[in-house]
């Protein structure tokens, strides 16, 4: 059958069952299919599928003319990675921002805009490494949050809207927000100055507590592991990892669907656990912070007797 001879609705219903590079194929074999091939329609749906877009808008939020319009943008501004990864990424931070929107959005205002090359370049030049794909991409998302630290006796007002959260009990407050790559510059190279392994090993400090009692997360640019620092980090170097190393992966040259390091798994976790009700909002008095005490079993015991009924956590505190 001469592909010209198809009707106008079978066209239409092939073309949004193709991939987008082949409709760009698609377009160049004549000004009928190119017609097709410039539906925004078209593209709307391949928005939606692709990036979950409702609107025609740039990786940075910006408006753009049409769908067909926002998505060549978004190819152009992550051209150098591998797109299935983009995607990805784009999903985990959907999860995460669509559970603070909802329910916490005084710390999805704390998000950054994405970082530039430029700045992440800058980065990998001042600290001497090469950051895993996954991580520069995330960073071009959202260039981590923008809280101030303050002391244990000022106000709390700000020092809770770590979107990683925390935990309370007794003297110990911490709440963990992901740091702007300038503080991961500045702060990576203060506490290398006490811990020089953290230099000769390529760690940089991503996220930690806002609080007075330290809680700092590195990531291990050679291995692409996380590792939080346990009480004992500036006296022994202890160090625990936040991943199964055997889920990282970070060969350029395999298949981009299984490149992640562990930031990325880690994030996603935390947005999987958020939207399953495994960590909640915590509201005491007008202050409100991400609770990482788990609300269900196993780490929550309901106990009864003949009086009362309570309910106990079971917390680990390195």
């Amino acid at each position: 059958m001469d592909l010209e001879s198809v009707g106008d609705l079978a066209i239409h219903e092939i073309m949004e069952n193709l991939k987008p590079e082949d409709i760009a194929r698609i377009s160049c074999v004549s000004n009928r299919f190119k017609s097709f091939t410039s539906d925004d329609s078209l593209w709307s749906k391949i928005c939606f599928r692709e990036l979950s877009l409702t609107q025609p808008i740039d990786h940075l939020g910006n408006p753009t003319p049409s769908f067909k319009e926002a998505y060549q943008t978004w190819r152009e501004a992550f051209v150098m990675y591998p797109w299935s990864l983009v995607k990805r990424v784009k999903r985990c931070w959907d999860n995460i921002k669509t559970w603070l929107t909802n329910n916490f959005p005084e710390a999805r205002e704390t998000l950054c805009e994405g970082a530039s090359e430029v700045e992440i370049q800058e980065l990998e030049d001042v600290l001497n490494v090469k950051l895993p794909l996954p991580t520069r991409i995330l960073y071009r998302f959202h260039n981590g949050q923008e809280i101030e630290k303050h002391d244990h006796d000022t106000s709390t007002s700000d020092i809770s809207l770590g979107i990683i959260g925390g935990y309370s009990f007794y003297d110990h407050f911490v709440n963990v927000y992901l740091l702007p790559i300038s503080q991961v510059i500045q702060e990576t190279q203060q506490i290398s100055h006490n811990l020089g392994f953290l230099r000769r090993s390529k760690y940089v400090l991503v996220a930690a507590s806002s609080t007075y009692r330290e809680k700092l997360f590195f990531l291990n640019c050679t291995n692409g592991q996380l590792y939080v620092g346990t009480r004992n980090l500036l006296t022994n170097r202890d160090l625990m990892p936040c991943v199964p190393q055997n889920l990282i992966s970070l060969h350029h040259e395999m298949d981009s669907e299984k490149i992640q390091d562990a930031m990325l798994l880690w994030l996603e976790e935390h947005g999987r656990r958020l939207q399953r009700g495994f960590i909640k909002l915590l509201e005491e008095g007008n202050a409100k912070s991400i609770s990482l005490f788990s609300r269900r079993i196993p780490c929550l015991f309901n106990c009864c007797n003949q009086w009362c009924a309570d309910s106990r956590l079971c917390i680990a505190c390195p």
